[in-house]
């Protein structure tokens, strides 16, 4: 099997794609004057793992001749220069390498470092003259490397096992062409972000986004925290952006355990890569087939199909669908606060107030800032998904909370999109819309023809009920959820709550997000209500 690492191209990409992974950031956008060699200089003190695996630091002078060649040449221009001697021997004699080929032949597990040793010894080269690398380039050229004498590369892997849900978790990207263009006739790449719970295989949220950046990361895992609880341990690649040291300080944040796989191995990662490939085999081809140009459409055909074809059916690994298995009766969940996880994954990025306007720019949109900031460079914490307002900050202390500015004139109308014709039988729709029905007929199966008037019960005992139902204490956002229930649509009864309850967790299991069971206690309450109006109507 062919090895990137014995490949010098495949090695020179590397290098070109981990420093544009680097300088990326400079060219995203037309930066103010000064605010690159700003840029350049913080990105000077961090510490980057190089494509090797070292910890290295570059000085803002690479730095710049980096960016320089960059805009010149693309990533050709990041591309390490070749030597015009490569492949000739300069350390190392014809008659040493030939030594150093039979003492390897001649005990195939001996590691480069006993080999130079041995030949600094004999005297065919002199000590500290001879690199590691050196040797094992010549010898990879010669075929007589450990690996490819079958002294390496024979790691047995072990079966990853899990004892309760939200243990670990498993993330990836996975990218595919789904996203019609109608001007061109062909589609564009859309990139799945998910996670997978390794215990259940049920994934907690899965998301296309149009890129694969640190902002699609951060906000495919709130989702997922919000739906389905804190996990204890993450499990990614290393991909730039979970390499991004504002995702590795958000899952600390919230006490999360991150952890990269092992370079060139996909050790424990099955699990997220037979998901995706069920994702290739069961929803691109249908979703390819309607040409859907809208964005959104495509998101709401793949929560159909996530949520009724992939989370029902029984999973081979385990002989349980995703959702039961899951909904373990001995496991609750740990739901974060939502405005914690909310102010953890905003994005992070700097920006100097516009002096005149008083104002800092995001995607595009302007915010308004206090005037005493005119001209100054402060810390702006947006959330890209959702541009309502952004979070202004300064030395570490938070400032305000900015808007967008208003403008002075309408925006102009959007075009409207062209027409595709459907096929003939909308498979993913009919999911969709199979789905929302099933949701809404669960809690309507019982009966309320013999129902008779009970006494309701006040909020205190209510909210007791429900936490013992549930198995938990509740969280503040949850009592305050439950309580607006209660006022506007109850007071709810003793009996009724009890029957709403038992029905939801016996349904939808437990460990859900405690909207799922106020909707079953609405239901419930509403239909008691309306089987007693129906019995005392003559």
């Amino acid at each position: 099997m062919h090895d990137d690492r014995d490949d010098p191209d495949a090695r020179h990409q590397q290098q070109a794609l981990f420093r544009h992974a680097i300088i990326g950031e400079l060219d995203i956008e037309a930066l103010p004057r000064g605010e690159r060699s700003a840029r350049i200089v913080e990105l000077a003190t961090r510490s980057y793992r190089t494509p090797d695996g070292r910890e290295r630091r570059f000085s803002t002078r690479t730095l710049w001749s980096w960016w320089s060649a960059y805009r010149r040449h693309g990533l050709d221009g990041l591309l390490p220069k070749r030597r015009h001697d490569r492949g000739t021997l300069r350390a190392l004699s014809r008659e040493g390498l030939e030594a150093a080929i039979a003492l390897r032949r001649e005990v195939p597990s001996r590691s480069t470092a006993t080999l130079i040793d041995i030949l600094a010894t004999a005297g065919r080269v002199v000590r500290g003259q001879l690199r590691r690398a050196t040797l094992d380039r010549h010898l990879a050229h010669a075929g007589v490397t450990r690996r490819r004498l079958r002294t390496l590369g024979d790691k047995r892997y072990i079966r990853l096992l899990f004892e309760r849900p939200n243990q670990f978790w498993v993330g990836d990207y996975h990218e595919a062409p789904l996203l019609w263009d109608p001007a061109r006739e062909r589609y564009r790449t859309l990139h799945l972000c998910a996670v997978i719970d390794h215990f259940s295989k049920l994934v907690p949220h899965a998301e296309w986004y149009a890129t694969e950046q640190i902002a699609t990361l951060e906000a495919c895992l709130k989702q997922a925290i919000l739906k389905r609880g804190l996990p204890e341990a993450v499990y990614v690649d290393n991909g730039a952006a979970y390499r991004a040291d504002q995702f590795a300080f958000a899952c600390a944040h919230l006490g999360i355990k991150l952890r990269h796989s092992t370079p060139y191995t996909s050790e424990g990662r099955g699990a997220i890569e037979r998901w995706n490939r069920t994702v290739v085999e069961q929803f691109e081809p249908e979703i390819r087939a309607l040409r859907l140009d809208d964005h959104r459409e495509i998101q709401l055909r793949f929560e159909g199909w996530l949520e009724q074809r992939y989370h029902l059916t029984v999973h081979e690994a385990t002989g349980q669908t995703p959702l039961d298995r899951f909904a373990q009766p001995d496991f609750t969940p740990r739901y974060p606060d939502p405005v914690l996880v909310a102010e953890t994954f905003r994005v992070r990025v700097r920006r100097k107030v516009h002096p005149k306007t008083v104002t800092v720019e995001v995607d595009g949109v302007a915010f308004v800032v206090e005037p005493h900031l005119r001209g100054r460079w402060v810390q702006v914490h947006y959330d890209p998904h959702d541009l309502a307002d952004v979070l202004i900050y300064r030395d570490g202390q938070r400032m305000q909370r900015a808007l967008p500015q208003r403008p002075n004139e309408p925006p102009q109308p959007r075009p409207e999109r062209p027409t595709v014709t459907p096929p003939a039988f909308d498979y993913l729709g009919a999911l969709r819309a199979e789905y929302d029905r099933r949701v809404v007929a669960e809690a309507r199966r019982l009966t309320f023809a013999d129902w008779t008037p009970a006494p309701t019960f006040t909020r205190p005992a209510f909210l007791a009920l429900v936490a013992e139902y549930l198995g938990k204490a509740l969280a503040p956002y949850e009592r305050d959820e439950l309580t607006v229930a209660y006022d506007t649509v109850g007071p709810f009864a003793d009996a009724t709550t009890r029957l709403a309850l038992e029905h939801a967790l016996r349904v939808r299991g437990r460990g859900l997000h405690v909207a799922v069971y106020t909707h079953y206690l609405k239901i419930f309450h509403l239909s008691a209500q309306q089987a007693l109006h129906r019995k005392d109507s003559p």
